[in-house]
This record gives structure tokens, C-alpha cells and sequence, in this order.
């Protein structure tokens, strides 16, 4: 009857929001001080209800709005940064996901996302860094897996004549250097354009190819290079690190592949045909089944 009237607007729905924005301002004051965050949410996502219900029962269509709004900027956006500093990290340390997904959720209603992704990031951050700067847990380190890995990238970036900026690989040696002498020694030799020696190279497991005509010419030409200039020395082959770079001729224009020596054989295959056989690339290269796996899969 008001509504029809002309005076819902003016002599109801006004101070009645009114009335419920100071009814839920001393509230929500009130339930933040003596409740913990996950019982608050559950609170606050309960009273939500509660007035989306009694809209739909006592008051005009119209109200539904303000009133949600009004529930929602006294309950959850005047208390965005307490509900965060005093229940987020807990949530997150404690794998509360039912809690974790309320909030999300009732953030999202309030545009507050921005400030829930600055509360994850720095959660992120304080963990991570408790974790690098925990002593206790360098002791469960795997340093041995620590030492093979990075050994491998080391001997790989040398390869790759990578190792131009030496600060990386000096500010990782300095944490473990206790447990890795090894790896300090050959990033040593880097540092003094010498000669690595064999002893701090990781282990390679010894890898056969049969390699086409025009690569055995260039390798014999650069073993004969070497052995003129380090007379005493043998030349060992690592098949499984060597890359090549490929010229390539498709119908679309020319391009430069950077692959790796197996795949370099494989392809160099199709110089002279346009079909082959898994058993005929086999044969031609000599490599082994597995390997011959993994680099047909990553040609593919």
C-alpha cells in the first residue's frame, strides 16, 4: 500500500536502512572482537541470508538491493583488513578450505579480491622465506640431489658457452658450499677459462650414434684442432649433450632449428627420404630404443 501510494521510499525503506546499517555497524564490531575469523564468515554469510530471505517475505522488491548492500558494506567491507590480519594466514597454515572458499566467496561480493590477492602474496612470501631461512630444515636438504642437478645445469651452460654472468650460480654455491666442493672447484675453472676436469664433470652414462658423414667430418677436424693444441689429452664424446643448429628449408620459407645431436642425425635422415620406419631410423643412427623414443616424441 505504501508503494502504491508514492511513500514506501521516503517514509519506510530510508529509515529503515538506516536502522539496519547502525543495527549491523555494532554488530559486526562486536562478533569481530569476540569471534575467530571462520566463525565470523559463517556469521556474517548467515545474516546475508537471513535479510535476502526477509526481503522476499515482508518488504517491497525494490529494498533487496540497498538493504543486501547495506548488510554487506557493515559486516564484511569495514572489517576487510581485521578479517585478513587476524584469521587469513591461520586459514592458509591450517588447509581450512571450506573457510578459504567463504571468504572467497563473500569477498567477491564486495570487490575486496584485490585485497585477498595481496594477503596471499605476502603469505606466499613469509612461508617461502621461512623455509629458505630455516636451519634446522638445511639439514633434511637433499644436498646430494642439489649437487647432481645443478652440476648437470652448470656442464650444460659450459656446453652452451652460457656461463657469462657468474653471480647466479656464486650466490647458490655460497649457501651450500660446505656440502658441495665439487661444483665450487669446476665453476672455478669456468671463472679461469681453464680446462674442466674430468673428475668435476657429472656422470654421463655413455650414449652411441652413428653420425652422418658431413658431422664426422667436422668432428675429426676439431679433434685434430684439439690434440695439436693439448698434446697428452684425450677427447671424449658427450652424444648426450651435443646441439646442433639445423637450416631447414620448408614451403612456408627458411628457418634455424636449435636441436639437439640425436634429433640432428634423425632429421638429417630425411636429406634423402620422405618416409622412414621407426626400425629404419634405428638402424641408420644407432641409437638405442629409449632415446630414440624421446627424441622421435619431441620431434613430433
Amino acid at each position: 500500500m505504501f508503494t502504491s501510494l508514492g511513500i514506501y521510499a521516503e517514509s519506510f525503506e530510508i529509515p529503515f536502512l538506516e536502522c539496519t546499517s547502525e543495527f549491523y555497524a555494532a554488530e559486526g564490531m562486536t562478533y569481530m572482537q569476540q569471534s575467530d575469523v571462520p566463525d565470523y564468515l559463517k556469521h556474517v554469510e548467515s545474516r546475508l541470508n537471513e535479510e535476502q530471505d526477509r526481503c522476499k517475505i515482508y518488504l517491497d522488491i525494490s529494498t533487496k538491493k540497498p538493504l543486501i548492500a547495506t548488510a554487506e558494506r557493515q559486516l564484511l567491507e569495514r572489517h576487510i583488513s581485521a578479517i585478513l590480519d587476524k584469521g587469513f594466514m591461520m586459514l592458509m597454515d591450517g588447509h581450512r578450505i571450506e573457510d578459504l572458499k567463504r571468504i572467497y566467496s563473500l569477498f567477491l561480493r564486495v570487490n575486496a579480491l584485490e585485497s585477498l590477492r595481496q594477503a596471499l602474496s605476502m603469505y606466499i612470501r613469509r612461508t617461502g622465506q621461512g623455509l629458505v631461512m630455516d636451519e634446522e630444515k638445511d639439514k633434511d636438504m637433499g644436498k646430494d640431489v642439489f649437487e647432481a642437478f645443478y652440476k648437470k645445469d652448470l656442464a650444460k651452460d659450459c656446453f652452451w658457452e652460457k656461463v657469462k654472468h657468474d653471480n647466479f650460480w656464486s650466490t647458490c654455491f655460497t649457501k651450500y658450499s660446505f656440502s658441495i666442493n665439487q661444483i665450487n672447484r669446476f665453476a672455478l675453472s669456468l671463472q679461469l677459462k681453464t680446462e674442466c676436469g674430468s673428475q668435476y664433470w657429472p656422470t654421463y652414462p655413455p650414449m652411441d650414434v652413428r653420425l652422418p658423414h658431413e658431422l664426422n667430418v667436422y668432428q675429426d677436424i676439431f679433434k685434430e684442432f684439439y690434440l695439436s693444441k693439448y698434446s697428452g689429452r684425450r677427447l671424449m664424446w658427450q652424444n648426450s649433450l651435443g646441439h646442433c643448429v639445423l637450416k631447414a628449408e620448408f614451403p612456408k620459407g627458411k628457418k634455424e632449428l636449435a636441436v639437439s645431436l640425436f634429433q640432428t642425425v634423425v632429421l638429417m635422415l630425411f636429406n634423402d627420404a620422405q618416409k622412414l620406419s621407426f626400425q629404419d631410423i634405428k638402424d641408420s643412427t644407432g641409437i638405442e630404443d629409449k632415446e630414440l623414443r624421446r627424441t622421435l616424441q619431441f620431434l613430433a
